[in-house]
């Protein structure tokens, strides 16, 4: 029998789908997935460009609020002939023929769905907009930095301590930015410091109770993972909602990773790896916790072989992100499944923001539609999985992706071409 047997047996033994299992979906595959989803995307509803215009000097008399709003702000024809107030420049009239555009000083905001967001209590708008453009930005560097340290952390250091630190640095990061909201390099150190756990949490929830479980159940646990996710997305935006403050909403979905943090040492550690990096002692202390909550057993003679085995195994050396490029090919897999990466998350996060910024119409909907039409195609990708296998659903879905992707593209552009060549024939024929 070859020494990954015996842990093998050892799983068999205590049990491969119990109690235990069934607890720790629970807990962790689904809710924490919910609850975790919400604190880590709850900064993107927070940072929404509410619509705004410039706040008026006093309106003077025999006007309305209308005919005041076109005195003082600007209007401008779009190509559709329809006209916008501005929301960015005001306009004195000194006298008929001498007009003063500059831009505001103070801005009105339209609180119908959002109470209040980042941008609306600190004027990121207009020039300021672009504050919030480097918040998501530098977010996202954080986030890609910190996914090649935690993933090398957890496999040498373990999948709890990742899980620890990675809720710590969530709760410590979404709370400096809370504190230190009215100051932009605090606020942007704190979400720096949220994001760079990227989703970790959940990674290494998934990877503990996979190295817990039957191989048969792997795809099972991802996809628990990934439905409970857009349920938490779908969530997140109705909270939103009914909060209306993004202060209060930042608090309620990050205080949520509390009791996980509090309660963290509670966590196993996987057996797996204990068992690779040389740690039977902990490794069988592990197993007979899971057996013990099981009502099975560990054998004593499968404790004995685990105990005198485990110096043939283990890793001698991490391996590091580098790997990723030591050969061509494995280098070339690497690239495109880079590149493919980032095009899903612009495009996904996009489209988020898209959704969060709608004015005409309810965007916490919006947001949420979005989110909800996951779910159902995360069972389709996992029956799809099992009826063609990895590599052609994923080919597939893709190209599929792809597809919609240019097709709304050469829509925009073939209507923004037709509105070019009729402002310039009006232009023309003037």
């Amino acid at each position: 029998m070859t020494t990954d047997s015996f842990y093998k047996r050892a799983l068999l033994e205590v049990g491969q789908y119990g109690k235990f299992q069934k607890k720790f979906d629970c807990l962790y595959n689904i809710l924490l997935s919910v609850l975790w989803c919400m604190a880590y995307n709850n900064i993107i509803l927070a940072l929404t460009v509410i619509p705004h215009t410039c706040k008026p000097p006093q309106k003077q008399e025999n006007f309305s609020l209308l005919t005041g709003k076109y005195k003082d702000i600007p209007p401008f024809n779009q190509f559709n002939e329809t006209i916008e107030l501005s929301s960015c420049f005001i306009t004195y009239i000194t006298t008929p023929n001498n007009n003063k555009t500059t831009e505001c000083n103070e801005y009105t905001y339209d609180n119908t769905w959002y109470g209040s967001t980042v941008t609306s209590q600190n004027n990121w708008v207009c020039n300021n907009e672009i504050y919030m453009d480097n918040v998501l930005a530098y977010s996202k560097i954080g986030e890609t930095i910190g996914s090649l340290f935690f993933g090398w952390f957890g496999d040498t250091y373990g999948r709890k301590p990742s899980y620890i630190i990675s809720l710590s640095l969530l709760i410590t990061g979404r709370a400096i930015s809370l504190i230190t909201s009215h100051s932009y390099t605090f606020f942007v150190t704190g979400c720096i410091i949220a994001a760079f756990p990227s989703t970790f949490a959940l990674q290494s929830i998934s990877l503990i109770s996979i190295e817990i479980s039957s191989p048969k159940r792997r795809s099972q646990i991802a996809k628990y993972r990934l439905i409970a996710s857009s349920f938490g997305m779908c969530l997140m935006p109705l909270l939103y909602w009914w909060l209306r403050d993004w202060k209060t909403f930042l608090i309620v979905t990050t205080v949520t990773q509390l009791p996980y943090l509090i309660f963290s040492w509670k966590i196993i550690e996987s057996p797996e790896w204990l068992w690779v990096n040389k740690k039977p002692k902990k490794c069988i202390r592990q197993l007979r916790h899971i057996a013990r909550v099981n009502n099975a057993s560990l054998e004593k003679d499968t404790e004995n072989k685990i105990l005198s085995e485990s110096h043939t195994t283990g890793n001698e050396e991490a391996l590091g992100p580098l790997e990723l490029f030591s050969s061509r090919r494995l280098a070339i897999n690497t690239f495109l499944q880079l590149c493919l990466w980032v095009s899903v998350t612009v495009s996904y996060i996009v489209s988020l923001l898209s959704s969060g910024e709608k004015s005409d119409g309810n965007p916490f909907l919006e947001f949420t539609w979005q989110a909800l039409i996951e779910v159902p195609a995360h069972f389709s990708a996992a029956w799809l999985v099992e009826q063609l296998g990895r590599r052609y659903t994923s080919a597939a879905s893709s190209g599929f992706t792809c597809i919609l992707w240019m097709i709304l593209g050469l829509r925009e552009l073939g209507k923004n071409i037709i509105l070019i060549k009729y402002h310039l024939l009006s232009i023309y024929f003037q």
